[in-house]
């Protein structure tokens, strides 16, 4: 096997080439540092390096392969790490000015299994401000620029993990994902993302929560990002090597998916637009496309069946949710500003801050009617999973925007078939997995007429990651649609 080429090369291909000594851990570490440095200047994916231990690790991986001794799963292969999951020797900030110097005492549980399957974990990417948007962006490390269209973003708030996977500044990540911050950076760099089942990976180490915390909050997961559902799958087992699996449970296995699905025994829905959030023509024409072609192939397709609750009602329990699960990390004056909104708004209102204000101090018995309603939630999607494998649907309802960083996340909009909708619209695409606790993978399915990526989520039954991989590798063989390189990179 020759060299492979790190401007289209998977994980899988990378590790098959160390395993067979076509190139060593040092040779991809090099080329990935020139990578970097050629391309990184315009796109500002990755925000720090540490070098020395990268050279030791790298030296020492290839000495060890060398010496015949047993090698992990990772060995040898060099990786980036989102700027949220806490690592030894290099600063920790989440985008955080006040965390500009924050150095951890240990590595994050992603970081410390990803080492321990022999990964070279060398530097940092890019998030936005602790995690919380759809862009990244920070005062402390810049924006990041989409490879595609640097005009454009790269998502958030993986957007710095998915953009250097698809510039081979790496080719394989780990990401977190609560408002689809895995899927969403995933879908709009043209590479593949995995949300995993709720607590199915740990995210101690993690900021937010706040350094120090031994406990995740509610709806958020930890997840692989790569170049083909081969290179998740690869990750997932890796990062479910651990007793924090399934919340610590003793003996808890992920249920496997041992036999490649066809085509023509999968049973697949497809939910391309809704009135709540609608979908541009260029993302949802590409879903339906797809899923016209899977038919074609042999699938069974349904364009109708839904969760027995209303769309606008999984919507709204899922913003609850959502809101309470971020306020532990609010200020303390900001959330007695909260606290004041919320009480004087009017009950009916349907003011995006006063709904936020009311949602974030949530009494804890509101929050308990919430926590039952996504009960009822995970029964109807469970009730539809008899009917299909996995549903297709929009990861947002356009492909990468323009940069618009400076207006409110509550004033941003974005341009759905020539009309403003309002930018929340993406949570409503996230929410659909997220609130549930489901599992869901971002595969690519094509480019707008403009060459701007377009990916879909596959969404599963709980605790299905392995078999949605699975599907998903099948469909993107059906639709011909594999990793592709941005033009920053080819040209």
């Amino acid at each position: 096997m020759a060299t492979p080429d790190l401007k289209s090369a998977t994980t899988m291909q990378l590790l098959i080439a160390l395993e067979r000594r076509d190139v060593s851990s040092s040779e991809l570490l090099d080329a990935m540092l020139a990578n970097i440095e050629r391309t990184n200047p315009a796109v500002n994916a990755v925000v720090s390096m540490d070098m020395e231990r990268a050279r030791a690790e790298a030296t020492a991986a290839d000495n060890s392969r060398e010496a015949g001794d047993p090698c992990g799963p990772l060995h040898g292969l060099p990786m980036t790490i989102k700027d949220c999951f806490e690592t030894l020797n290099l600063a920790t900030t989440a985008g955080a000015p006040e965390l500009a110097g924050h150095m951890a005492s240990r590595d994050a549980d992603v970081v410390r299994l990803l080492r321990r399957a022999g990964a070279v974990v060398w530097a940092k990417t890019n998030v936005p401000y602790y995690a919380g948007d759809h862009q990244t962006y920070n005062d402390v490390h810049g924006r990041t620029n989409n490879p595609w269209r640097l005009t454009h973003t790269a998502g958030g708030s993986s957007g710095g993990a998915a953009a250097a996977v698809a510039c081979g500044f790496t080719t394989a990540e780990v990401g977190s994902d609560i408002g689809g911050s895995i899927r969403q950076p995933a879908a709009v760099n043209g590479v593949f993302g995995l949300k995993t089942t709720h607590g199915l990976v740990s995210g101690r180490g993690h900021i937010p929560s706040p350094p120090g915390s031994l406990t995740s909050g509610d709806l958020a997961v930890f997840g692989p990002l790569g170049r083909s559902c081969g290179d998740l799958r690869i990750l997932l087992e890796v990062l479910t090597n651990s007793g924090s699996a399934f919340g610590g449970v003793p003996g808890a296995e992920l249920p496997r998916f041992e036999t490649q699905p066809d085509i023509k025994n999968l049973r697949i829905g497809v939910w391309s637009d809704d009135s709540i959030a609608p979908v541009d023509s260029a993302v949802a024409g590409l879903i339906d496309h797809a899923a016209t072609l899977l038919g074609d192939a042999g699938a069974k397709i349904d364009p109708e069946i839904r969760p027995a609750i209303s769309a606008h009602d999984l919507h709204r329990t899922y913003m609850q949710l959502l809101n309470a699960a971020l306020s532990p990390g609010t200020p303390g004056r900001i959330w007695n500003e909260l606290i004041e909104k919320a009480e004087s708004a009017p009950a009916d209102t349907d003011n995006f801050a006063a709904i936020f204000a009311r949602d974030t101090t949530i009494a804890h018995r509101h929050w308990l009617s919430a926590n039952e309603r996504r009960a009822h939630a995970q029964r109807a999607w469970s009730d539809l999973f008899n009917n299909v494998d996995v549903v297709l649907a929009p990861v947002q309802p356009v492909a990468a925007f323009p940069h618009d960083t400076e207006r409110p996340y509550g004033k941003r909009t974005l341009d759905v078939n020539g009309a403003d909708v309002p930018y929340w619209s993406i949570l409503f695409w996230a929410g659909l997995a997220t609130m549930p606790h489901l599992p869901s993978v971002a595969i690519p399915i094509g480019q707008t007429s403009d060459g701007l990526p377009v990916g879909m989520q596959l969404i599963g039954p709980k605790w299905s990651d392995h078999k949605i991989l699975s599907i998903g590798e099948e469909i993107s063989s059906v639709l011909g649609q594999h990793f592709t390189p941005p033009p920053i990179v080819t040209t």
